[in-house]
């Protein structure tokens, strides 16, 4: 642990992996972190259909545009 860098560490302190473990445990004990995580990735999932669909929706337009182009010609 001596040659490391300064504010950089080779090798993670048990200490701090325990103490990130119990406040996993306390904050899943005392919230509904775990709901919250579900419905941010339930949201995320509907945002990017959405994302897609409005994408699609604007090469459609375009597609048809190009389309009346070319049989009008």
């Amino acid at each position: 642990m001596t040659v490391q860098p300064a504010g950089l560490t080779f090798k993670r302190d048990n200490a701090d992996f325990m103490n990130n473990f119990f406040v996993d445990i306390v904050c899943r004990s005392f919230t509904n972190i775990e709901e919250i995580h579900r419905q941010n990735r339930e949201n995320n999932e509907q945002n990017k259909k959405a994302a897609i669909l409005k994408e699609l929706n604007k090469l459609k337009e375009h597609w048809s545009e190009t389309l009346n182009q070319e049989v009008t010609e």
